[in-house]
């Protein structure tokens, strides 16, 4: 871990719930412990997740960070996880973990477009097409690369034109969330996104859905063509 730093990214339009901020505070808690550097950049109060996000990119990208480690608003998790997650981005560009929908019986958006059997790497992570990125660390020359091939746009609130790297869009007929649509563009330039199975994650709605994606890795494979290209916001 020497010389990583972590920019914790969360976009927000709503009041974060306890058990999301009893995570962000064990996750300062352990990244001091550790030495690492580490920062905090919220969006608050944009509806439009697609700025939110690009707002957030270019904060991270004039700052000094290595890694961009996005955390959608109503997620739980542990903090070993996270630093786990910092660990493996020094091997990997994309890594995260899948979260269940906010929904019974439980279900992950996953889009497995790599096809056929699933590949495991030598750290135990899965090359998948894509997941909701509300828990997904990148590096630094990802970001880069996504700034560089985006548009440069005026946003509200913001003093000059900034990379508008994410977006929504529609692909073989149905509608494709950021989160997909990111994991797209990154494909698109030659890198690979892995999923860490190991990481079991909340999603805080009536309820915190919790399940472990390696109890449900069969889902992948019967996930839906429509379902894959949902976003899991």
């Amino acid at each position: 871990m020497a010389g990583v730093s972590v920019m914790l990214a969360m976009p927000t339009h709503r009041d974060i719930p306890a058990g999301t901020v009893s995570s962000l505070l064990e996750t300062m808690d352990l990244m001091r412990s550790k030495g690492i550097p580490f920062e905090i950049q919220l969006q608050v109060g944009n509806s439009l997740v697609t700025h939110a996000r690009s707002k957030i990119a270019h904060t991270f990208l004039k700052s000094d960070k290595s890694l961009l480690f996005w955390v959608d608003s109503d997620i739980e998790w542990k903090a070993a996880d996270f630093l786990r997650l910092c660990a493996l981005a020094t091997k990997m560009d994309v890594v995260g973990a899948a979260y269940p929908a906010k929904k019974d019986p439980i279900v992950f958006f996953l889009d497995p477009s790599s096809g056929g059997e699933i590949e495991s790497n030598e750290f135990g992570c899965l090359k998948i097409g894509g997941w909701g990125m509300g828990f997904t660390v990148c590096t630094r020359r990802v970001i880069e690369a996504m700034a560089e091939r985006s548009p440069k746009l005026k946003f509200n609130g913001s003093d000059e034109p900034i990379a508008h790297m994410f977006r929504c869009d529609e692909h073989d007929g149905y509608a494709r969330g950021e989160d997909m649509a990111f994991f797209a563009d990154i494909k698109a330039l030659g890198f690979e996104a892995f999923l860490d199975p190991s990481v079991t994650l909340g999603h805080i709605g009536s309820k915190t859905y919790s399940a472990s994606i390696t109890d449900n890795l069969r889902l992948i494979g019967e996930t839906s063509h429509g379902t894959s290209q949902q976003s899991a916001a």
